[in-house]
């Protein structure tokens, strides 16, 4: 496969990945927000969101490792600080969808949403994640 080709599927992969997270962190948000009373007719489409992040959101995450990993061995890259840097985001975001799944299918199977207070910032720790990760790689500053 060409560099160019793993590149856009690398870009295609992490786009869909970061959205299904978004995706995620927003049905979680829309679930707490939701009187109980309201929750059982809504339960459908909660059920919707973790199909999505099964079938889409999970693979999409495994393929951006597996073509971030491909790309960094046919560049032949040294391990740089910006490079270093942007793995420990990717190694963050890849926990917190772990955190984001786990918590919605196990929630999902009770029919009330527990899930870690941490998950409260998960929309803006994406966000600054995904900038993160793109200026480390673009603009390569360490």
């Amino acid at each position: 496969m060409s560099f160019m080709l793993i590149k856009s599927l690398h870009l295609v992969a992490f786009t869909l990945w970061i959205g299904g997270m978004l995706l995620l962190a927003v049905a979680m948000t829309a679930w707490k927000k939701t009187p109980a009373a309201e929750r059982a007719p809504g339960l459908r489409i909660f059920s919707a969101v973790q199909r999505f992040n099964q079938t889409l959101t999970l693979p999409a995450m495994i393929l951006t490792w597996i073509s971030g990993v491909a790309l960094t061995l046919m560049g032949n890259w040294p391990p740089s600080a910006s490079l270093i840097v942007k793995v420990i985001f990717v190694l963050a975001l890849s926990a917190l969808h772990g955190m984001q799944s786990g918590s919605f299918r196990r929630s999902l199977g009770r029919g009330e949403l527990k899930a870690p207070s941490l998950l409260r910032h998960a929309v803006t720790f994406i966000l600054v994640a995904l900038i993160a990760c793109v200026l480390l790689i673009v603009l390569e500053p360490l």
